[in-house]
Parts: C-alpha cells; structure tokens; sequence
C-alpha cells in the first residue's frame, strides 16, 4: 500500500495544482497520519470547496489553476492510492458540471447539494441529529463513521441511494456500534459530548446545574420497545386515526402537526400512525422543541426539573425557570413574567393531556418523553 504522505509530497511538489489538492489534504486530515480520504471527503474538496477557491483564489497561490488541472491532479492522487472511484468522480460529468458553474455561487451550491443528496452517504435527517459546523472529536468521529458505513454498502452494490429507510437503519446501526477501548456505544459517547457542550453554552448557571444533576439519568438505557411507546400513545394516536375534533387531546394533535386545521391527517399524522416511534417523536418534540420561543427556552430547565422532582410543584419550577430566562437575558427580573408564567402553565397542561403526568407526579411515559427530550435539545442545534 502507497504510503500516503509520500504520495501528498509529491503531489505538492508537481505545480501549483498539485499543491491545491495537497493543501486539501492536509486540511482534511488534521493531523492524522497517512489519512485516507472518504467519498464525504471527496466530494466536498470537488463541489464545494474547489468552486469556493475558484471564486475567491487563495493570497498564496496567485495566478489560481484551472479546474481542469486541480482535478487531473486530484485524479492521478487518487490513482496512486489505488482508489479508482475517487479517480472516476474527480473525472466525472458531475464533477465538471459543478465547477463549469463554479462562477455562480449560487448556481454551483444548487448542484453541489443535489450532487450530494444523489450520492446517498450524507446521514439521514432520520437520526434527528443537527450536525455542528465546528463538531467535537466523537461527533466527528460518529459522522465519518456513518459516511463511510454508507459508502461502503453503496460501492458494494448493497444499497441503492435513493432508499431511504435502508440507508436510516444502516446509520442507526453505526450508532451503536462500540469503537474499540470503549463499553459506550458512539451514539452515548457523542451524546455525553453534545451534553458537555449544552451545559457549557447555555448561558445559565441555574440551567448548568440541573444539567450536571440529570446527567447519569440522561446517559442510562432507555426502553423504548414498540409496546411500551403504543401504550403511552395510543389515546393520541386514537385521535389521529379517528380525526376526532373535541376535547384537549385533538388541539394537541394539531399543535404536534398530526392533524391540520380541518382535521384531515398532516403527512406526519400518516406515518406516525403507522410507526409508534415516530407518534412518540412527535410527543417528545411538541414537549421539548415546542414552537412558541417563550416555551422552548422555559421547556429544558422543566423537564430536567420534573426528572429531579418526587413532586411536582408550579410555584417552584416557575421561580426557578425566572432565573434561567433572567441568567440568560431573556428577562430583566429573576421572577417569571406574565408571559413565561403562560408557557410553563402551557406546557404543564398539555402533559396532564397527553398522559407525561399525573396527580402531582411524572408517569413512567412522562418520564421516558421527558429524557428523550434532554436528548433532543442535546443532539439538536439550538436554532433546530
């Protein structure tokens, strides 16, 4: 096998094409020795970050080579490591259609992303992860994983890229793999990472604190077996199948867009029917993601709040709520107003509705939708 770094060498020392791809290299491999490039790595360096130098040509390499030459360099890299593929998308009509518009920043980014979509390794927006722009190392690590998990399934002619749910359980199962020297799967490790890093950012040494606290009870299994999720949401799921308009549970129905506003069933309403996962998503997500901005920052301090609690007490969680809206400068006093005492009265009572509630106490359903959602505003961006 071509000793990797021999070959960067060389390549950098061919012309200023060659230092092009080089210069790539280096960027994508951060460190690690002899890197091999994935397809993800790929693809990105031809239709995306190639267009972007083309455009706007970096200080140190003044006249900027044409494309046809960075690709024929990039081509001959990829020869001399014996990976043909790589050689045949950088001689692609794809490749060249994206960087024949690469004057078009617009135009090119159109392509680039239907380039990619088509290719089928990007993870599946099924994992209902938000990926960061700037990941820490396991979420770096999971995301490759998956990327080549896929292309590898791809190459071998075992995965078509345009299904779907094929590619979703390939990626679920890269989540629990267990990468060498660890007990945790990759998707624990990534989530006590993304945990680190909500904790870290959220502005609220009250919200810091209840994190820390549901840390352990975050990070434990969950059992979330079809059975138990259709018990917990079979009165809602009821509604939606039967398009009952009365009573409290149809406006949590359409407030969870399961139903819209005529009742007819939305087309989450129609998969959520069939699969209990995916209704049980939709409960967790109407709790933790809310969409008024007022519930969403009150929802993650309250469902930490009611894991820690034997009890449920209103007048306590809206104090401490107070304070995080007033740590985070949401609130110019630290007891809540008006508006917040709405959303967490709001939330409150839409879980006595859907059943995460009962008397003055979690249910054990509350509690599994109350953890999953920790999990959701962890693995999702704040602005998801």
């Amino acid at each position: 096998m071509q000793d990797v770094e021999t070959v960067v060498e060389e390549l950098a020392d061919h012309d200023d094409a060659g230092l092009v791809v080089a210069a790539c290299w280096y960027d994508v491999s951060d460190d690690r020795p002899n890197y091999r490039m994935s397809q993800f790595d790929v693809q990105n360096f031809l239709w995306l970050t190639l267009p972007q130098l083309l455009r706007d040509p970096p200080a140190d390499i003044d006249p900027m080579p044409g494309w046809r030459e960075v690709v024929a360099e990039a081509a001959w890299f990829f020869e001399r490591l014996d990976q043909p593929r790589y050689a045949a998308i950088c001689r692609g009509q794809r490749t060249a259609e994206i960087l024949e518009a690469a004057h078009d920043a617009m135009h090119s980014f159109e392509l680039y992303a239907r380039a990619t979509h088509d290719s089928g390794i990007m993870p599946p927006v099924g994992l209902r992860i938000t990926w960061l722009d700037s990941p820490g190392p396991r979420e770096q690590a999971l995301y490759d994983a998956i990327t080549r998990a896929l292309e590898r399934a791809i190459a071998a002619g075992e995965l078509d890229p345009a299904e779907d749910a094929k590619r979703l359980a390939l990626a679920a199962g890269v989540l629990e793999q267990l990468p060498d020297g660890h007990l945790e799967t990759m998707q624990d490790l990534m989530l006590a990472e993304r945990m680190h890093r909500l904790r870290t950012t959220s502005g609220s040494q009250t919200l810091r604190e209840l994190l820390v606290r549901v840390g352990p009870d975050v990070a434990k299994p969950l059992d979330l077996t079809p059975e138990l999720l259709l018990a917990g949401t079979r009165p809602l799921g009821q509604i939606v199948h039967d398009r009952d308009g009365t009573g409290p549970l149809a406006a949590l129905a359409r407030k969870f867009g399961l139903l819209d506003e005529n009742l007819d069933r939305t087309d989450d309403g129609e998969r959520a029917l069939a699969q209990p996962v995916l209704l049980f998503e939709a409960v967790v997500d109407g709790f933790a993601v809310p969409d008024d901005p007022t519930a969403r920052h009150a929802a993650l301090p309250l469902l930490a709040m009611l894991i820690l609690s034997d009890t449920i007490d209103e007048e306590m969680l809206l104090d401490r709520i107070g304070i995080v809206f007033f740590e985070t400068r949401e609130s110019d006093v630290p007891t809540p107003s008006d508006t917040v005492r709405r959303a967490v009265a709001g939330l409150l009572a839409d879980m006595r509705t859907a059943g995460l509630t009962a008397g003055d106490r979690l249910t054990d359903f509350g509690r599994r939708v109350a953890l999953t959602g920790l999990r959701t505003r962890a693995m999702r961006s704040a602005d998801d």
